[in-house]
């Protein structure tokens, strides 16, 4: 899965790395002109916060570097500059590798930047720690938050390469040249089958087949515009309607179409009186009531259907 197919929305991944490897080489280039300029002087503000910080002043790791600027200026500007120039030649590199789809020349400025990423994380997080003794809140809050959007453009730099080469690795692979053709740079429309040269007819993709389940080609096709759009077939989901409303029944008229004669009678009035026994004898009145509702109940029903 691709990180990402775009840089900031707009530009090609390609075009992204080769952006990030321009801003790269213009940062590592004036901290390094900076550094050779003004030497170990550039971090006297630096030190002069961490010398006065009651709670990092005497780390281990704290007087370590200020031990090694300050008795030995010259490998420090040394290292620095060592580090600067590696920078920008890793950022070469990765600009060579994206206009020649050469991977491995992409990935060191991936690590680079992931490494420049967790430094300035660190730092940022140490300096805010500081700062807020010394500043009003207002000022400490919008440098939080330069730093942290600085800090997400940094990490979304590291991910850009790391796309790029994913990207790098997709084109090469045997699926993308079978459907795309060997030259990235310019893919082919419809693939054709190169079994026995040109003896069998170019690939006829089946545009309007519900069953095809081709879908990477129909992917490629969407893109360009080929693939038709099919609108989904309407199926009702409602269920049927009658064509009359059914008349609605009062409940002893209900209850009197619900009652038929295989349903036990109610021994407690019938006994063992027959229904036409019970029309003329005990029970009567209540058969001859329940008869009379039961064909209203009939002749209304007969009646809307």
């Amino acid at each position: 899965m691709l990180f990402m197919e775009s840089y900031m929305c707009y530009c090609s991944v390609r075009l992204g790395v080769i952006i990030v490897s321009v801003l790269t080489i213009i940062r590592s280039l004036a901290q390094s002109l900076t550094l050779f300029l003004m030497g170990v002087k550039v971090f006297e503000p630096l030190i002069d916060l961490f010398e006065h910080d009651a709670e990092y002043k005497d780390r281990k790791w704290v007087r370590k570097y200020i031990s090694w600027s300050e008795n030995s200026p010259e490998s420090f500007s040394a290292v620095f500059q060592v580090i600067s120039f590696a920078h920008m030649g890793v950022a070469f590199l990765s600009i060579w590798g994206a206009l020649k789809l050469k991977k491995w020349l992409v990935l060191p400025l991936a690590a680079f930047e992931f490494v420049y990423f967790i430094n300035i994380t660190f730092l940022h997080i140490v300096l805010m720690i500081m700062l807020k003794k010394q500043i009003n809140l207002g000022l400490l809050i919008i440098l939080t938050l330069l730093g942290c959007f600085y800090i997400l453009f940094v990490g979304y730099n590291a991910i850009t390469c790391v796309a790029m080469f994913q990207i790098i690795c997709l084109v090469k692979s045997a699926r993308y040249r079978e459907l795309y053709g060997e030259d990235p740079f310019h893919p082919l429309a419809m693939t054709t089958s190169t079994s026995k040269d040109s003896e069998k007819s170019p690939q006829v993709l089946r545009m309007y087949d519900m069953h095809d389940t081709n879908i990477d080609e129909q992917k490629r096709l969407s893109k360009m515009g080929l693939w038709p759009r099919r609108h989904p077939p309407v199926v009702a989901v409602l269920p049927a309607q009658t064509r009359y409303p059914q008349p609605q029944l009062k409940w002893w008229q209900q209850q009197a179409l619900n009652t038929s004669d295989d349903h036990l009678q109610d021994q407690s009035v019938h006994r063992n009186w027959q229904p036409m026994e019970l029309l003329n004898g005990v029970g009567g009145e209540l058969q001859r009531k329940s008869d009379l509702n039961r064909r209203y109940a009939e002749n209304q029903m007969h009646r809307w259907y």
